[in-house]
């Protein structure tokens, strides 16, 4: 399931770029929605990476 979250993070943070440079420097109006929706949906697998990774620890004490 990791390598599927690096995956799936790689491409949100393709989309912010591509949205942000692509869209965004344009002016479309839908560019800060596709970057927004990028961003909190790598900011939820970070910190459910994080959250996983921190309850492995403490199972492993």
């Amino acid at each position: 399931m990791s390598k599927k979250l690096e995956f799936v993070g790689f491409a949100l943070v393709g989309g912010m770029i591509y949205a942000f440079l692509g869209l965004m420097a344009q002016g479309d109006p839908m560019g800060q929605y596709i970057f927004w929706s990028c961003a909190v949906g790598t900011l939820g697998i970070i910190l459910y990476r994080k959250q996983k990774r921190k309850k492995d620890q403490n199972n492993q004490n």
